[in-house]
């Protein structure tokens, strides 16, 4: 039977996950150490947490526990195909056609099996669209038998009610589907039909109960609509999320808004992000709490590069976010040919997330943007100096 909770040990005790959910919790030593030896999250715990009684844990120990970070990351994003039906102006990998060396099926199964042994809690199949893929299913049904969170990032074209209902019996929880405006704004972002096609496959996704949040991403030629755009969404009750714009990939730097213009937009906004059920949210809008339920011995960034995510390619090449590595990051391994949890202890025991932490400070100086941590924005500005890679 798959189970509904997965917990990780960790050097500060362990990281709970309620799949079913995606809520994740950070326990003690005693409480991790209780929940290990009885199989069930006591009585005390289930209430705080809202768990069910009946719910099955599956437990793993990583074999390198850091003191300064996770034992892994939270979430794997598993670009499994550069493919694409769409060819978006703004896509942060160049999608649109696979890559030469994009993985056989029988090394993904591979990275599956590793990415659950090493104590990966989520794995999010993105691309390209991940529903190109010829053997998604499988891949789905992978993850899902080893009991890990299956999301998916999608523009949800491809998806029709049979499809979801699928997707929903393999294990899907979860999808984030792109869409960057009204009807005809996004159809010019995206291409003709796609704003009906996309309203349509979300609609399949609900239908099936797969949780649907929105992604749009906020750009000076879809500023003016966002405001449509996020009221219509808002009336349907759905979750959407204004991501920024990061120059990776198509997306061009001229796009980006400023910090005035990112003023005006909360200005815009206000009554729908002070809504206390968080339907609407989104970088540089509304501060956001990510207190842990416990006193952790590091930092818990807002940048989860490094730390609470990172990013497989098509092509086993690993890195630490989809966006740092179009601007140049250096891969910082290599799957199937080494065990993700080897790649894991030795990004953790290198200054790669501190090198990059450093261009912080520079870009949050000179920036005419809101001032950030996010990675992918200091090295854009390194990389558009000097014209290189780091």
């Amino acid at each position: 039977m798959t189970a509904n909770i997965l917990l990780r040990e960790e050097a500060f005790g362990g990281t709970l996950l309620e799949v079913d959910s995606g809520r994740r919790y950070s326990l003690t030593t005693e409480e991790f150490d209780r929940i290990a030896q009885d199989r069930i999250v006591p009585e005390s715990l289930q209430s705080e947490l809202n768990i069910p009684a009946d719910h099955i844990c599956r437990i793993v120990r990583p074999k390198y526990l850091p003191a300064s970070n996770f034992s892994a990351p939270d979430t794997v994003f598993f670009e499994v195909t550069r493919a694409c039906n769409l060819r978006c102006v703004h896509c942060l990998n160049n999608s649109g056609y696979k890559l030469k060396d994009e993985l056989p099926y029988l090394k993904r199964l591979q990275i599956i099996q590793d990415l659950a042994d090493s104590g990966v809690q989520e794995i999010r199949f993105t691309g390209g669209e991940p529903m190109t893929s010829p053997r998604i299913h499988e891949l789905l049904n992978a993850a899902h038998e080893r009991g890990m969170r299956i999301s998916m990032g999608t523009n949800a074209m491809l998806i029709s009610r049979d499809e979801a209902a699928i997707l929903a019996q393999q294990g899907v929880r979860f999808a984030v589907v792109s869409l960057d405006g009204t009807p005809v704004i996004h159809d010019r972002i995206r291409g003709a039909e796609t704003f009906r096609k996309t309203m349509k496959g979300t609609e399949n996704l609900r239908a099936a109960g797969i949780a649907v949040r929105i992604n749009a991403v906020v750009m000076r030629s879809n500023l003016s609509d966002l405001p449509q755009l996020v009221d219509m969404i808002y009336r349907l009750e759905i979750p959407i999320f204004l991501r920024r714009l990061i120059p990776s990939g198509r997306a061009d730097h001229q796009e980006m808004l400023n910090a005035q213009e990112y003023a005006q937009l909360r200005k815009f906004l206000a009554d729908y992000l002070s809504d206390p059920r968080g339907l609407v949210q989104g970088h540089y809008l509304a501060q956001r709490d990510h207190t842990p339920r416990i006193s952790l011995p590091f930092q818990r960034r807002d940048c989860s590069a490094g730390q609470r995510g990172m990013v497989i390619l098509p092509n086993g090449k690993v890195q630490t976010c989809g966006f740092l590595g179009p601007m140049g990051e250096t891969y910082v391994g290599t799957v199937p040919a080494e065990h993700f949890a080897d790649v894991w202890q030795r990004l953790c025991n290198s200054d790669h997330i501190p090198c990059l932490q450093s261009l912080l400070p520079e870009f949050n100086r000179t920036t005419n943007g809101p001032k950030t941590n996010c990675l992918a924005m200091a090295l854009f500005q390194k990389t558009a100096k000097q014209g290189g890679r780091t």
